[in-house]
């Protein structure tokens, strides 16, 4: 019974996030979720007592996935920095094809101000960004010459332009090619020049290895897809 609960209750949280993404918050109604989810609107209210629960717990998960997915890619790269540009190209793909992710965005822009629980998630996404770039920093990567401040603003420019790029419909491809020219542009002006050689601009392949941005959006925390949601469409 427990284990039905739960996937009941992820299911609801998944519907959420693709109906929020498609209508924004204000436009997601509690009938579209239940509907997306295919459960009654009893069992939604069961689990949730109200859309702006619901949204919690959609950036909650986000935030999950942000943390998790940076330990992961601290685990498996030798410097912060690379795991700053993987984090980046994560971010690209999530922004491109991950409901959940573009849910939290459209929640913090729309809600931003009007409630104390509303997470900020964009600037969750830089804020662990600039903490990458501080540890490169003290790993003796970035050139001695460029203020953090400076390099700090780069970066947020880059993740900006990520999401702007995607929120307008363009494939992942193309994102992921912008982010990886924008690197190549960045460790030119941030990263010492011995260094520059050892990191990777392209987005890590799903088999591990880097190479040209694929075609299909492959990052840690999420199965590779083809640019479309992954969730269920509302019943017919």
């Amino acid at each position: 019974m427990q284990e039905r609960s739960e996937r009941t209750r992820n299911r609801l949280l998944a519907a959420a996030a693709e109906v929020i993404d498609k209508y924004g918050y204000a436009d997601a109604t509690m009938s579209d979720i239940s509907r997306y989810a295919q459960v009654t609107k009893g069992a939604l209210y069961f689990h949730f007592a109200s859309k702006t629960e619901l949204a919690q717990q959609v950036q909650q998960r986000s935030c999950d996935l942000l943390n998790v997915t940076i330990e992961e890619l601290r685990g498996a790269n030798a410097s912060a920095l690379q795991t700053l540009i993987d984090l980046t190209h994560s971010l690209a793909c999530w922004m491109s094809a991950e409901p959940t992710v573009r849910a939290s965005l459209r929640i913090g822009r729309e809600r931003a101000g009007r409630e104390q629980e509303v997470i900020d998630y964009h600037f969750a996404c830089v804020s662990a960004a600039w903490r990458l770039l501080r540890q490169a920093r003290a790993e003796r990567v970035l050139h001695e010459g460029v203020a953090q401040e400076d390099a700090e603003t780069l970066v947020a420019a880059l993740i900006a332009g990520t999401e702007a790029t995607a929120w307008r419909g363009v494939p992942y491809r193309e994102v992921a090619a912008q982010a990886t020219s924008m690197w190549s542009l960045l460790l030119s002006v941030l990263v010492r020049a011995e260094a520059q050689e050892e990191l990777r601009t392209t987005p890590p392949a799903c088999d591990g290895e880097g190479g040209p941005p694929p075609d299909v959006c492959c990052a840690p925390g999420r199965a590779p897809a083809d640019g479309t949601s992954a969730g269920r469409g509302p019943a017919g």
